[in-house]
């Protein structure tokens, strides 16, 4: 079997099992005519297959994400050979479930949520570069436009961003997907509200969430919301559209009476 169809037939396999998982196959290359790779990530995790041809090698590695991309700590969890000159779709196959069950594995589950604890511990210090990054994975187009702004804007302007370049694709993405895709967009926003800085609560609740008008469309961004978190944007739409005044100071009391008063509160004290 010739050896970008074994690769290929072994990567298909592998993300059919990742998409569940909220996994995406992302466009990468190589840049390497040595090697072939492909990457899967979702918002915690990242596996790599990597096709080494000199040494007719296929593994799978692993590594945590970091600001919406893999930290490159990357774990090798297993190793197979294929050698294109005598193996065939059968072994092919064979790479492949043995990948997809390392995966799904007790060992492989266990460092997954480990990583989702060790995120949550560490709640509030996703900020708004860290909410665009995640983005891309909906909205690819974002890279660039991220890139541009990184470039010539320090700090990051993570609500201006939001506003200008975000909040457009999010309003056709939510009014011309399905309730099964806009789920796993809600899953998404909760897990980074829940560990986002006020920038990032703000931004997802206020410009993005409050700006759907269709009930149905609201309750299916809100379905994987938790409770709690929901009641607060809940809350916030109610607020759209009015200007909140700052609370005025009291006065100081003055006269005989509160300087009385205050004499009192000193002996009492």
């Amino acid at each position: 079997m010739e050896t970008e169809k074994a690769f290929e037939y072994v990567t298909g396999k592998v993300e059919k099992a990742l998409v569940s998982d909220g996994y995406t196959r992302q466009s990468v290359d190589s840049q390497n005519d040595k090697e072939l790779t492909a990457l899967f990530t979702n918002e915690d995790a990242a596996y790599n297959i990597i096709y080494y041809k000199e040494k007719m090698r296929m593994v799978l590695r692993h590594c945590a994400m970091d600001g919406g991309e893999p930290d490159n700590k990357w774990k090798s969890v297993a190793t197979w050979l294929f050698d294109s000159e005598v193996d065939t779709e059968r072994e092919a196959d064979s790479i492949a479930q043995d990948f997809i069950e390392t995966i799904q594995g007790p060992k492989q589950q266990a460092i997954i949520q480990s990583q989702k604890k060790k995120k949550k511990d560490n709640n509030g210090n996703v900020d708004s570069l860290f909410f665009a990054n995640r983005m891309v994975n909906f909205f690819p187009s974002l890279k660039d436009d991220i890139a541009y702004e990184k470039l010539h804007y320090v700090p990051f302007r993570g609500v201006t961003f939001a506003k200008e370049k975000i909040l457009p694709l999010f309003t056709e993405f939510v009014n011309n997907e399905g309730g099964n895709t806009i789920g796993k967009l809600s899953q998404s926003l909760n897990d980074i509200y829940d560990m986002g800085d006020l920038d990032v609560k703000g931004i997802i609740s206020f410009v993005l969430l409050n700006s759907v008008e269709d009930t149905v469309k609201r309750e299916q961004l809100l379905v994987n919301f938790s409770d709690s978190n929901k009641r607060i944007i809940t809350a916030s739409y109610s607020l759209r559209g009015k200007r909140i005044k700052p609370e005025k100071p009291k006065k100081k009391r003055s006269g005989m009476f509160a300087e009385a008063l205050q004499a009192q509160r000193e002996q009492q004290g």
